[in-house]
């Protein structure tokens, strides 16, 4: 499953992994993630190679301990694309400033509160996609789970996520002053939730958000659950989607399974995923298999196959990355 889930990035925003570079109080972090890609479409005349930046980062982080168990928190995190402009160099490898979650908040015993650019709690309730960032991704607005609206990292957002009872957590955010219909311009203009039970070998998010911004409330739910057996791990993920783009019965349903098994060093993975899009030509069959290998808990190499079929047409990548984390 992707490591975006809410716990975990509670826990990187308040406490910094000891791998990070740290000068006074920031913490310097990132990931550099590159992949040769071949791809072979019904669309194309021939078949493409490119290198591909697998949305590297590089970010930066603190904290302030304000006494009595209370601590300010920030972060800016951004996008790199070392690939921008192949030859002529005329785009910057940075394009905008602070594209990624970028905020300042408290925490302390009663949770976190944190206002600014973050992932809604939706997206980071994750799904079953094991190929996160390369070719095979699943997650995302053209994926299988999240598609459209779904997968965001929202501007102008407050959230709180509460302390963790007995292994279950929730995550709420709401984004005031959306202006997709003007005749909303309130505090609960779009809303996001998350629930996070974690337990032993179990792990299942229940995620729900509402976007009141357009014409009809284009609404979601997601189901996701994840069982780690020893070496083994299998997820899934069910989602359905309703007024997709305000558009008044217009739903989208999507589903995926996936697994994984490690051997030492090497793991090896495989999914499969669906999505049906009621009134829009606009549905996707995905499958994807592929292998890591860890050097280290920072460099990883693999290499994938993903196939996609979008309304009867196909396309085929072969994909070998390398992901190095500092």
């Amino acid at each position: 499953m992707k490591k975006t889930l809410i716990a975990l990035a509670v826990a990187g925003v308040v406490a910094a992994p000891a791998a990070f570079a740290a000068t006074s109080n920031v913490d310097v972090y990132g990931t550099i993630r590159m992949s040769l890609d071949s791809v072979d479409s019904d669309t194309a005349a021939n078949e493409k190679w490119n290198v591909v930046d697998r949305v590297s980062r590089i970010g930066f982080k603190g904290s302030e301990d304000l006494g009595g168990g209370l601590k300010a928190i920030w972060q800016i995190e951004q996008q790199l694309n070392s690939t921008a402009a192949p030859l002529t160099g005329t785009d910057s490898a940075f394009g905008n400033s602070a594209t990624r979650n970028t905020f300042v908040g408290l925490a302390g015993g009663f949770g976190t509160v944190l206002i600014g650019r973050h992932d809604a709690p939706y997206k980071m309730g994750g799904s079953a996609d094991l190929f996160g960032d390369t070719a095979g991704d699943a997650q995302g607005g053209s994926g299988i789970i999240g598609s459209g609206n779904f997968d965001m990292r929202v501007s102008g957002t407050v959230a709180y996520v509460s302390p963790t009872f007995s292994g279950f957590h929730f995550a709420a955010a709401t984004v005031p002053g959306e202006v997709g219909n003007s005749a909303n311009d309130g505090v609960m203009d779009a809303y996001s939730l998350v629930g996070v039970y974690a337990n032993g070998p179990l792990k299942a998010t229940l995620s729900y958000q509402d976007h009141k911004d357009l014409v009809l409330d284009e609404t979601g739910l997601k189901a996701n659950v994840a069982f780690n057996l020893g070496d083994v791990m299998l997820g899934a993920t069910y989602e359905k989607q309703d007024n997709v783009s305000g558009t008044a019965n217009r739903d989208k349903k999507a589903w995926m399974a996936s697994a994984a098994y490690n051997m030492g060093n090497i793991t090896l993975k495989a999914q499969y995923g669906d999505r049906n899009d009621d009134l829009n030509s606009n549905d996707l069959t995905r499958w994807t298999m592929g292998a890591d290998y860890n050097f280290s808990k920072r460099t990883v190499v693999y290499a994938l196959y993903n196939s996609d079929d979008a309304n009867n047409v196909d396309e085929k990548t072969f994909s070998m990355g390398i992901n190095h984390s500092f």
